[in-house]
């Protein structure tokens, strides 16, 4: 039922968010990924599963290409800083026509002190209103080791020019209180052999 595209394109990316919430607290969380021609997905990130805190991703990815299109990427990473241990995790797309959805999902442990696992996931849903404009509901959800999980609702805009792209979220607690997300994605992609070509968050602990 997959088709893996073994000389298909090799693909890269860099995004930046800005996290601020009403407190006024800001945070940049910067992310780094390389996809080969094989399909080898490599992934960086810091500030993402903690504070002053970096990690490493690496997996595969299946997919297919079709009316209905779709893929999916399992993930192991090591996480290091202020918070130390593994990760694993899941990257899900699927696309039909003008709608996409996306998730992605991890399960982080601590080499310390278990009480610092968490479970979280980032997952949307969007319509393209425009070859330049997408728009969408999005969910948060994030669990500590051991205690009730957690769901922030949002909305975004994302605005496209070519191989950039400037998403915006607002998300809204559970208390109420809201919080923003400002990102910035750049993502080059080479092609050498023919390939219909019809993003990814964070959690700070």
């Amino acid at each position: 039922m997959l088709t893996i595209k073994a000389l298909s394109q090799s693909e890269c990316g860099m995004q930046e968010y800005y996290d601020m919430s009403e407190q006024q607290t800001f945070t940049l969380v910067p992310i780094v990924y390389f996809q080969t021609r094989h399909n080898w997905y490599f992934e960086g990130r810091y500030n993402y599963e903690a504070l002053n805190t970096a990690s490493a991703y690496a997996g595969k990815v299946f997919e297919k290409k079709a009316a209905f299109s779709y893929s999916f990427n399992p993930v192991l990473g090591l996480v290091a800083g202020k918070f130390n241990g593994g990760s694993a995790g899941m990257n899900i797309e699927a696309n039909y026509k003008k709608i996409s959805f996306s998730s992605q999902s991890q399960f982080t442990f601590s080499l310390i002190n278990r009480d610092q696992n968490f479970t979280y996931s980032w997952s949307e849903l969007s319509y393209n209103a425009a070859n330049f404009l997408e728009a969408g509901i999005s969910l948060q959800q994030s669990g500590e080791y051991e205690t009730k999980n957690k769901f922030d609702k949002g909305v975004f805009l994302k605005l496209e020019c070519s191989r950039w792209t400037l998403p915006f979220y607002v998300f809204k607690k559970s208390g109420n209180e809201k919080f923003f997300v400002l990102s910035l994605i750049y993502e080059w992609t080479h092609t050498n052999t023919f390939r219909n070509k019809n993003n990814r968050n964070y959690n700070n602990n």
